[in-house]
This record gives C-alpha cells, sequence and structure tokens, in this order.
C-alpha cells in the first residue's frame, strides 16, 4: 500500500452504514478498513495503525465510549470521529472530552464527514 495514502477505520454495528461510508471514504482515496465491534477495532487499531477512526458509540459487548477511553489511557494520536444516534445534549461534550475530534449524529451528511476527514487528516 502506498504510505502516502492515510488509512481509515470504520467502526460501527451496521453493516450497510460500513458499505455507505466505505464507498464514499474510498472515493476520496482513502484506504478504508472495517470492523463491526469494539474488541475487533481495538485488534485492528494496534495492528493497522490507522491515521483516523470513524466510531458508532451504542455497539454490542465494547462500546465507542470504551474505546475512546481506552485510546486516551495509551494517548494514541489517532484522530477519532465519533458518528451516532445518541441524541443527548452532553453526548458531544462527553465525547470530546474522551478525546474525539469530531461528533456527528446519525444521520449523518456524507460530504461533512469527508470534509471533517480531510481537515484532520489531510
Amino acid at each position: 500500500m502506498n504510505k502516502d495514502v492515510k488509512k481509515i477505520l470504520v467502526v460501527d454495528d451496521e453493516y450497510f452504514f460500513c458499505k455507505i461510508l466505505d464507498k464514499y471514504l474510498s472515493r476520496l482515496g482513502y484506504a478504508v478498513i472495517i470492523s463491526m465491534n469494539g474488541e475487533q477495532a481495538l485488534e485492528m487499531i494496534a495492528l493497522e495503525k490507522p491515521d483516523l477512526v470513524t466510531l458508532d458509540i451504542r455497539m454490542p459487548g465494547v462500546n465507542g465510549y470504551d474505546i475512546l477511553e481506552k485510546l486516551r489511557l495509551h494517548q494514541s494520536p489517532v484522530k477519532i470521529v465519533v458518528i451516532s444516534a445518541i441524541d443527548t445534549p452532553e453526548m458531544e461534550a462527553q465525547m470530546k472530552a474522551a478525546g474525539a475530534s469530531a461528533v456527528f449524529l446519525k444521520p449523518v451528511e456524507l460530504e461533512e464527514i469527508g470534509r471533517v476527514v480531510k481537515e484532520l487528516i489531510g
């Protein structure tokens, strides 16, 4: 793989959302890896060293917040973009405090995600 190509890990337990994001981000020139659960996502972050992770919060087992906490504890340099259906007033503040660079509510505009990804990792 070309070292200049930025790598993005998409973490979400909704298969179709993963595929849509994969197709969109790949078209923008990013290398996309998909994980549909938190345990696998943590392994893939360690193994693949992505530049950015899009992260759902509500997943069975290890959830997105658990992943954020683990990454913060290990002082991981990876950028995190939370994409969640959890619509509470404190959710965005809580995710940013835990280390998220950006937070989006589902349904989300792909162009918005693309813009923020470009700002964060080029």
